[in-house]
């Protein structure tokens, strides 16, 4: 695995953008950006936001915009002022990945890129659908995924009477380990989508999508990269025992929000939903991640969720180093107290 570097050391390290385009060597850090330097004779300048940089994979750091948007947007031969770097776009970002990466500030995250596996990411790389099973918002089968392009996913249905859509790649939700989730229902899919050739990515421009790539960017910021990998059931549902209240958390909605436990104490933020757990990680300078059933939620007020267990006994029960065997968190979802049903 890759190890995690600090600004300082990514002095004269090559540049990628999120299409896999050469954007030249850093030739300097700042608080608010970093410049690059592409070409020797024709030489071009990009100062680059930091909080657009993905991570370094131990050859390239990696910029979450395509050189197209590099280009237009930063490229320059001066430094513009940092308050330019502003945009409300850039403050949800900077938000986010802040919040994915609490030390962000001193040291660039480890990027996966196309060669994780699925035991040391939280994505699967696009490359690697090719002929898994697609399912609908609606769980309707939508037929195995054909091919992959830069902006959408070709799904073909049938054998006989073949049906072929072009899915914008901002309308896959995850991988559930068995198959593709979209986020629209198959009649939307037959709507918009099935065709017999492909469409022009200027087809997916609408307002509607520009907005999801937006949630999604914020969410996922390595999207472009790997399918985030997702719980198979889309959510829980239980009833608080403080008011009685039936609660239906979508498992989307509490990545990256605040965990605590029973005795009101703060242990960290939801990094990953796995099938059976949770992974809740805390820390910045020594990072702990803890494995938590899903049998342990028993509370979400929008902002945290609550699990029943005090802190004192989160650090012995669920630290590991390593994703725990099914049996493992069976044995742990057996000891968690019993949860009211609606």
């Amino acid at each position: 695995m890759t190890d995690i570097i600090s600004w300082d050391k990514a002095i004269d390290k090559k540049v990628k953008s999120s299409d896999d385009k050469d954007l030249g060597k850093i030739q300097s850090v700042t608080r608010d950006y970093i410049q690059t330097k592409e070409g020797t004779v024709d030489k071009k300048y990009y100062y680059i936001p930091k909080y657009y940089l993905q991570g370094y994979d131990g050859d390239h750091l990696w910029v979450s915009l395509t050189k197209d948007d590099v280009k237009s947007r930063f490229e320059g031969e001066k430094a513009p002022p940092a308050a330019t770097f502003e945009t409300p776009d850039y403050v949800q970002r900077k938000t986010t990945v802040t919040k994915q990466y609490p030390d962000f500030e001193t040291n660039i995250p480890t990027y996966a890129g196309t060669s994780a596996t699925a035991s040391d990411s939280v994505a699967m790389p696009w490359d690697k659908i090719i002929d898994r099973k697609v399912k609908s918002s609606d769980n309707e089968d939508m037929g195995k995924v054909e091919s992959i392009a830069t902006s959408y996913v070709e799904v073909k249905e049938g054998a006989v009477h073949k049906k072929r859509y072009f899915i914008p790649k901002y309308h896959v939700q995850g991988f559930d380990g068995e198959y593709i989730r979209t986020s629209l229902t198959k009649n939307e899919i037959k709507d918009r989508y099935e065709r017999d050739s492909p469409p022009t990515e200027s087809e997916f421009q609408t307002q509607e999508y520009v907005e999801q790539k937006r949630k999604v960017d914020s969410t996922y910021p390595q999207f472009l990269h790997g399918i985030p990998f997702m719980a198979k059931e889309s959510g829980v549902k239980l009833q608080t025992e403080q008011s009685g209240e039936t609660l239906n958390i979508p498992w989307e909605e509490i990545i990256h929000k605040r965990v605590k436990t029973t005795d009101n104490v703060d242990i960290g933020d939801i990094e990953q939903v796995g099938n059976e757990f949770i992974v809740v990680r805390e820390g910045v300078a020594r990072i702990r991640h803890y494995y938590i059933p899903k049998s342990y939620i028993n509370n979400y007020d929008g902002s945290s969720v609550y699990v029943a267990a005090p802190s004192g006994l989160v650090s012995a029960k669920f630290e590991r180093e390593t994703e725990p065997t099914p049996e493992d968190i069976r044995m742990l979802a057996n000891d968690a107290p019993p949860r009211k049903a609606s």
